[in-house]
């Protein structure tokens, strides 16, 4: 793994940062997967992913299993599955270090509703810089 990006923001621009990811990786022709933390989370990225920018159409597609589809670039799980091949992972939700740890690049979330889930965040922080990945911490 090359690098993993926390993002500390408020959960309300949460969706508008993993557009933006999504856009940049698709605008660079890099397959990017979004782990969702359930199945209404994957729901609710891929509605968004469909209606935030009119002009800008990202074809993407859930994957309930790991069935590949050469076609699509973005795909959205909830489970340790990358059926697109991906360098790039979105974490929405926390997937094992052992699967997040198979792309180039990973991308987290502080989650800071309660403080023992804000714990896991910095559990998760420390595990990465444990492993020797590189870890970066982006206040936004």
């Amino acid at each position: 793994m090359k690098a993993c990006i926390f993002h500390d923001m408020s959960p309300g621009q949460q969706d508008r940062k993993i557009f933006e990811v999504v856009e940049h990786a698709f605008n660079s022709r890099t397959s990017v997967l979004i782990y969702a933390s359930s199945q209404e989370r994957a729901d609710a990225i891929d509605r968004f992913l469909w209606i935030l920018k009119q002009e800008s159409f990202m074809p993407h597609k859930q994957f309930p299993e790991n069935e590949p589809d050469p076609s699509i670039t973005i795909g959205i799980v909830t489970s340790e599955i990358n059926p697109v091949d991906a360098g790039i992972l979105i974490a929405d939700g926390h997937c094992s270090l052992e699967f997040a740890e198979k792309f180039d690049t990973v991308h987290e979330f502080v989650n800071r509703s309660s403080p023992e889930i804000h714990e896991a965040c910095r559990e998760r922080f420390r595990s990465y810089r444990a492993n020797k990945v590189p870890v970066e911490h982006l206040k936004e």
